[in-house]
C-alpha cells in the first residue's frame, strides 16, 4: 500500500472520485426516477379524464418507457459497495476506472466504465508480455462501499506482479451468499466470459476454479452486449436446488441484472409438483435416454395407412361436396400420409398437413370440372366433412400428452408395441402409474410426449441458458432443457467428479449431445481456460483454483482415482488455509468444539455430515450464529470459510441421492458417497476440519 505523502494524497483523490461518481449515480437515478413518474403517471391518467377532442400520450410508448425504468432504477441503486475496483492508464494518455455499471458526469463522460464495455477487457487481459496499449494498472482495496487504498502494477517494466489486493480480495472471509468476482476475474475466466452469445460452452471446472462464476458473470456480460437479441429471448440460469439459487441469488442484481430467470431443473419442467413418487429401478429407467424413442413411438405409432383405415384402391376416399362427388386415390393418400410424417416435425402438423393435402387433391378436381378455383370457406367445408373427419381421426387419431401417457401406462400392448426393441420386458413393466398422480420423472416424460405432439411455444423457449451442476442431469432432463433453448445458446458448467445422482454423467460429450448442442465424438480437455472448437461446442477444463486453500485440494484429489471419472487434479494458489483431524469418541462434542474454534475466527462456519446425522446437528446448532448445517447430499456449489466434516466414513456410505432428485432414498449407487465426501471437502475457503469416531475412508490415505 502507499504509504508516503504523495500517495496518501492520491489515494484521497481516488477516494474523491468515488464519491463524485456516487453523487453521479445518485442523480442517474433520480433522472430516471423522474422519468418513471411521468410516464407513468401520464399512463394512468390517460385513461381517464380525456374530453371530446383531448389527446392523450401514445400509451405504448408510455408503457414501454414506464416499464424500461424499472430494471434501470434496479441498476441504479446503491448496493453499499465500491463503484470501482481498477484503474488503467493507455499508451496515449487516456485513463479508465473500471467498475459494476457505467457512470457519467454531467457533460456525459464516463466517471466509471462498465467491467463488460470492450475497453474493460484490457483491465483483465493485459500482462507485462501483452499489454494491449495499456501502460499502468490499478487495483483498489475497499470494504463495503469505502476505497481503502490502492496499488499499481507498472506494465511498460516488462516484469510480472504478485498483487497483495487481488490475494486478498479472493481469499476474504464469505459471511454470506455469494459474491461477484468482477473485481478479481482472471485472464482465462475473462476470455470465457467474453464469449460471443453464438458460442455454446461447456466448462468442466475443479473446485474452487470460479466456474460458476463465470456462468454468472457471462449472462451478465451477455446481457450488457446483446441487449437487442437477448431483452426479447431472455437469459435463464438452471440450478441443482433451492439452496444454491438462494446462495447465487444476489450476484447478478449486484452486476446490473435483475431480469435473468433463476429456476431449479425441478420447476423447468414442473417435476416439483409431482405428487407421487417412483422406485429407484424405475426413475432410473424413465431417466434413460431410450425413454425418449420410447415416447417418439408412442406418439408417431398412432400414424396408420389410407389402406388399414378402410380405403381400397378399386374405391378409394369418397368425398361429398354438395352435388358433387370427389375421389381420391389410395396411392394419393398413402403419399400425403408418407409426406406428412417426413416433413413435418411434431404430430398435430402431420395432421393437418394430411388434411390439407385432401383440401389439395380435392381443389384440383374442382378446379378442372368447374373451372374456377374454390374459396377458403369451401375448403372448410370440405375438412368438415364426415367422410374426411373419419378419414383423418382413423389414419391421424387427434392425440394429447394425457391419452398417450394413460395408453403407455396402463395399456400393455400399446406399450408392448412403444417399448419392443429399445426396453427389455422386465424394463417396460416399469413404466407404468397413474397420470393424474404423476412422479417427477413421469412429468418428464409427459414433456417429451408434448415435445413430438406439437411445438413449444417460441415465448417459452431462452436466447441463452447457463446450466449449472449439469454433470447431475438425467438425459431426459437434459432433452427438457435443450427444447427450451431452441436456437439459443447455452453455457453448461460442472464436475463430473461431483456427479452424486443415479444417473450422473460419465461424459460431456454425451451430456451435450443430450442438451442438443454436439453430434461430435471425442473429448480434448485443455488447461487454463483454452477454449478448444469441436463440433458446435467449446469444451473447455478448469483446473487452477483461487478459492480452496492447496493443503485441503492436496486432501480432496486423493479421492479422485477413486470416482470413475476422467478429470484433471485441481492445484490451488492459495498457500494459506489449515486442515485438522479430530479423533473424538463422542461426535456431538467433537464436532461442537471444532465449531466453537472455527468461531474464533472471521467468517461462516459450514457443518457437513451424512443426511441423517444432518437433522440431528441442525437441532444442536439452531440459533447458533455464522454456522450453517449442511446435509451432504446438498453442500455442492456452496462454500463456507471454514468446513467442518463430521464421520466422513458415514458420508461414503450414505444412500445416493433419492430417485426422483431430492435428498435422501434411493439405493446405493456405486462411488456416489465417495463423490459426497469430495463435494464436502472442497467447500472450505479457509480452514477444514475432519471429526471422526471411526477410522478415516481408507481412500484418503496418504
Amino acid at each position: 500500500m502507499p504509504a508516503d505523502s504523495t500517495a496518501e494524497a492520491e489515494l484521497q483523490a481516488e477516494k474523491d472520485h468515488h464519491e463524485r461518481a456516487r453523487r453521479h449515480m445518485a442523480a442517474m437515478r433520480e433522472t430516471t426516477l423522474a422519468i418513471h413518474r411521468t410516464y407513468a403517471g401520464e399512463l394512468d391518467e390517460s385513461g381517464r379524464n380525456l374530453g371530446i377532442g383531448d389527446v392523450g400520450i401514445d400509451q405504448h410508448f408510455g408503457w414501454v418507457m414506464a416499464n424500461y425504468t424499472v430494471p434501470r432504477l434496479a441498476d441504479l441503486t446503491d448496493r453499499d459497495i465500491a463503484l470501482f475496483f481498477g484503474r488503467i492508464w493507455m499508451d496515449d494518455g487516456e485513463d479508465f476506472h473500471i467498475g459494476r455499471r457505467h457512470i457519467r458526469d454531467e457533460r456525459g463522460d464516463p466517471l466509471v466504465l462498465d467491467w463488460r464495455a470492450p475497453l474493460s477487457e484490457q483491465y483483465y487481459r493485459a500482462s507485462p508480455h501483452d499489454r494491449r496499449d495499456v501502460a499502468r494498472r490499478r487495483r483498489f482495496g475497499f470494504q463495503g462501499a469505502r476505497i481503502t487504498g490502492f496499488e499499481d502494477e507498472d506494465l511498460l517494466a516488462g516484469e510480472d506482479f504478485g498483487s497483495d489486493i487481488l490475494t486478498a480480495e479472493i481469499e476474504r472471509p464469505r459471511t454470506g451468499p455469494m459474491r461477484d468476482i468482477a473485481a478479481t476475474i482472471q485472464p482465462e475466466q475473462d476470455e470465457l466470459i467474453r464469449r460471443g452469445a453464438a458460442a455454446n460452452l461447456c466448462v468442466q471446472g475443479a473446485p474452487g476454479t470460479g466456474k460458476t462464476a463465470v456462468g454468472l458473470h457471462r449472462a451478465a456480460w451477455l446481457l450488457y452486449n446483446y441487449t437487442e437479441k437477448l431483452d426479447k429471448s431472455g437469459v435463464l440460469v438452471v440450478g441443482p436446488n433451492e439452496g444454491f439459487l438462494n446462495y447465487i441469488a444476489n450476484v447478478l442484481p449486484t452486476l446490473g441484472e435483475t431480469s435473468v430467470w433463476q429456476v431449479t431443473v425441478h420447476q423447468l419442467t414442473g417435476a416439483h409438483t409431482a405428487t407421487a413418487a417412483d422406485s429407484h429401478e424405475a426413475a432410473l429407467l424413465k431417466h434413460d435416454a431410450r425413454i425418449a424413442d420410447v415416447c417418439e413411438r408412442a406418439v408417431w405409432g398412432h400414424v396408420g395407412t389410407a389402406a388399414a383405415a378402410g380405403v381400397t384402391a378399386e374405391e378409394g376416399l369418397l368425398i361429398a361436396d354438395g352435388g358433387w362427388r370427389w375421389r381420391l386415390g389410395l396411392a394419393y393418400l398413402d403419399d400425403a400420409v408418407a409426406n406428412a410424417r417426413k416433413h413435418t416435425r411434431t404430430y398435430t402438423a402431420g395432421r393437418k398437413a394430411v388434411e390439407d393435402a385432401i383440401v389439395q387433391g380435392v381443389r384440383r378436381q374442382a378446379e378442372i370440372r368447374s373451372g374456377h378455383s374454390p374459396d377458403n370457406k369451401w375448403a372448410t367445408a370440405i375438412k368438415r366433412t364426415p367422410a374426411v373427419r373419419g378419414f383423418l381421426d382413423r389414419v391421424w387419431p387427434k392425440l394429447n400428452a394425457k391419452t398417450v401417457m394413460k395408453k403407455l401406462y396402463s395399456d400393455a400392448a400399446f406399450r408392448a408395441d412403444a417399448t419392443r426393441g429399445i426396453l427389455s420386458e422386465d424394463e417396460a413393466a416399469l413404466l407404468t402409474g397413474k397420470p393424474a398422480k404423476p412422479t417427477a420423472a413421469d412429468l418428464l416424460i409427459t414433456d417429451e410426449v408434448e415435445s413430438h405432439l406439437k411445438l413449444r411455444d417460441p415465448s417459452a423457449s431462452f436466447g441463452h441458458i447457463v446450466i449449472d451442476e449439469a454433470q447431475d442431469l438425467s438425459p431426459m432432463q437434459c432433452r427438457a432443457i435443450a427444447r427450451r433453448s431452441g436456437k439459443g445458446s447455452v453455457t453448461v458448467l460442472g464436475d463430473l467428479a461431483q456427479g452424486t445422482t443415479p444417473w450422473a454423467a460419465a461424459s460431456w460429450t454425451d451430456q451435450m449431445r443430450h442438451l442438443g448442442k454436439d453430434t461430435s465424438t471425442g473429448r480434448t480437455p485443455l488447461e487454463g481456460g483454452t477454449a478448444l472448437e469441436n463440433g458446435s461446442v467449446e469444451y473447455t477444463e478448469l483446473t487452477t483454483g483461487f478459492r480452496v486453500p492447496a493443503v485441503i485440494i492436496g486432501l480432496a484429489n486423493r479421492l479422485l482415482p477413486h470416482l470413475g471419472v476422467d478429470v484433471a487434479p485441481a492445484r490451488s494458489l492459495r498457500s494459506d488455509g489449515s486442515l485438522d483431524r479430530v479423533e473424538a469418541a463422542d461426535l456431538a462434542a467433537g464436532t461442537a468444539a471444532a465449531v466453537d474454534r472455527a468461531l474464533a475466527e472471521e467468517g461462516l462456519v459450514g457443518v457437513i455430515a451424512a443426511d441423517g446425522r444432518a437433522d440431528a446437528l441442525r437441532e444442536r446448532f439452531e440459533g447458533t450464529d455464522r454456522v450453517e448445517v449442511v446435509a451432504a447430499s446438498l453442500a455442492k456449489g456452496l462454500e463456507f470459510d471454514h468446513v467442518v466434516v463430521v464421520e466422513p466414513a458415514e458420508i461414503v456410505e450414505a444412500p445416493a441421492t433419492a430417485a426422483d432428485g431430492t435428498s435422501g432414498g434411493g439405493a446405493a449407487v456405486d462411488r456416489v458417497g465417495l463423490r459426497h465426501l469430495y463435494v464436502a471437502l472442497t467447500r472450505a475457503v479457509s480452514g477444514l476440519t475432519l471429526v471422526h469416531a471411526r477410522p478415516l475412508p481408507h481412500e484418503l490415505g496418504e
